[in-house]
């Protein structure tokens, strides 16, 4: 029975996981990250199902070799870009998928929310083996 408790709550620590390795990543780019500037060449709108709208932007960027360009996408709220825009972002050399185009994301409130599923978990196997006890 242990090891089922374990494993709920190791599925109930992915997305807790997931928030911190997203933080990290996001503050290593803005640490050790190259700044430069990119273009924006293509721009997809979703519709959620009673949901919000979403704008995938696609964007071109030189890189730190001469003549060579990378190209990332990230995504948005709608109208905020436009096609040919110039955006300043900053990159790792090493993941140069991997950019940031603003400010501080709120990856705060999902890192508590991810937080507050693990201790659910956690309280729930304690419950579940209260009750076969």
């Amino acid at each position: 029975m242990i090891l089922l408790y374990i494993l709920l709550i190791l599925i109930g620590s992915i997305p807790l996981w997931k928030t911190i390795s997203f933080i990290l990543l996001e503050e290593k780019i803005r640490k050790d990250g190259i700044s430069t500037t990119g273009i924006v060449t293509d721009i997809r709108t979703k519709k959620f199902h009673k949901g919000p709208t979403t704008c995938r932007i696609h964007i071109r960027y030189n890189s730190n070799i001469p003549g060579h360009y990378h190209e990332a996408s990230f995504v948005t709220s709608p109208h905020k870009y436009k096609r040919e825009q110039s955006i300043s972002l900053k990159y790792l050399p090493e993941k140069p998928d991997k950019i940031i185009v603003a400010a501080k994301r709120g990856y705060w409130s999902m890192l508590v929310f991810s937080i507050l599923i693990v201790l659910f978990v956690v309280f729930a196997a304690y419950k579940i083996d209260g009750m076969i006890k």
